[in-house]
């Protein structure tokens, strides 16, 4: 190789490590990883939100009335299609949370209209909020049990947050506007999103007059978390 050459190469690999070492320290610096996937699963006709089975949720309001409702699913219990799809998203999960990563709290929500006078109160969580569980690192599937329009309050994110800071109003569950790029979950039944919940802003929106919002969503945790079961496990059966 002559001088030439060499004094060429060089500069190339300095460059490079340059820029290799400067983007390490940029993804290292970063506190909150964001990821937002959608997708679409065929549900079948009886996959429904069970009003025999709802639980109160959330806090009541002032008149003594709950707006939210939920009730748990059992691993075994859910639909093949949705182990299937969780199974699809395995690699995704184990990139953000390590290979033995856990799932925990299958559940259906249903949130409905609050009168106009208790709207900024939170009563579902509908003030952004972070989901702060042991630390920030957990994420969620949801899917969409019904057509979801902007009349029936749908869930709200961030679109391009913050990855190195929190915003303290968002920390604080203080806030029900904030002033920066935002998306709405809209779509028709079957519509999946997987959604870091602990480390992006969302919040749940509020239904209009007579119609209420049904939603499927199941959790998923780091290992040193211990929340949940093993995913090695229920994905395994």
């Amino acid at each position: 190789m002559s001088l030439h050459h060499f004094q060429s190469y060089t500069r190339q690999r300095i460059s490079e490590l340059y820029f290799r070492f400067h983007h390490a320290r940029k993804i290292f610096a970063k506190r909150f990883f964001s990821l937002a996937v959608q997708g679409h699963v065929e549900l079948s006709d009886n996959f429904l939100f069970d009003e025999t089975k709802a639980i109160n949720r959330g806090k009541a309001a002032p008149n003594g009335k709950y707006y939210s409702k939920h009730y748990p699913i059992e691993w075994d219990e859910l639909p093949t299609e949705i182990k299937q799809l969780i199974k699809n998203y395995d690699t995704i999960l184990k990139q953000f949370l390590g290979d033995d990563y856990r799932i925990n709290g299958a559940q259906i929500w249903r949130n409905t209209a609050i009168p106009d006078k208790y709207k900024n109160t939170e009563l579902f969580s509908q003030n952004w909020h972070y989901d702060k569980v042991m630390d920030y690192r957990n994420i969620q599937l949801f899917i969409l049990l019904h057509e979801v329009t902007e009349k029936d309050g749908p869930f709200e994110y961030v679109t391009e947050p913050d990855e190195y800071n929190l915003i303290p109003e968002v920390a604080k569950r203080s806030e029900q506007n904030l002033n920066v790029g935002i998306k709405k979950l809209l779509g028709k039944r079957g519509d999946t999103f997987l959604f870091t919940t602990g480390s992006t802003p969302h919040r749940a929106g509020i239904p209009e007059k007579n119609r209420h919002r049904d939603i499927f969503s199941i959790a998923f945790f780091p290992e040193y978390t211990s929340i949940g079961e093993k995913s090695t496990e229920l994905l395994a059966k």
